[in-house]
């Protein structure tokens, strides 16, 4: 990944109030300012989606849509609501992201069942094989314990 991508998903962390908030509803331009303010990048729209589709690619992030329903029977969008993934959560990890490593046992907790407030659990492990998810558990409790 390039330094682009790198400073969106720092700030999709960050919007989220560095993991004290399991999802983030940033909209667009909210995500550009402040990616010209704390990363002095300076990107269109465009450019933004390609950096967010190659973030939930890789399984980094999950989006979900969401609509607002006028009384008139119209739809409007609203901006999407994302959330990190384990993979992103240990990818924020590996890059030392203050506050990651909280997040990282948060959701360590979720898939433990010790906190329903979670998204439901394909959201956050949505790419993983049931042996895979084991495995990627038992490998983010050695790290959480490396941490601590």
């Amino acid at each position: 990944m390039n330094s682009t991508k790198h400073a969106v998903a720092i700030t999709l962390f960050a919007s989220m109030q560095s993991g004290a908030k399991h999802y983030t509803k940033a909209s667009v331009e909210k995500i550009r300012i402040l990616l010209a303010k704390y990363h002095d990048v300076q990107i269109q729209r465009r450019w933004l989606f390609y950096c967010l589709e190659d973030l939930e690619g890789k399984g980094y992030i999950r989006r979900k849509k969401r609509y607002l329903r006028h009384w008139n029977g119209t739809f409007v969008q609203l901006s999407s609501m994302v959330t990190f993934t384990l993979s992103g959560v240990k990818y924020l990890t590996q890059k030392k992201i203050t506050g990651a490593a909280q997040l990282l046992k948060r959701m360590l907790q979720f898939l433990a069942g010790k906190d329903k407030r979670w998204p439901a659990e394909e959201d956050i492990a949505a790419v993983l094989m049931p042996e895979e998810l084991e495995l990627q558990k038992r490998r983010l409790r050695a790290l959480t314990e490396n941490i601590g």
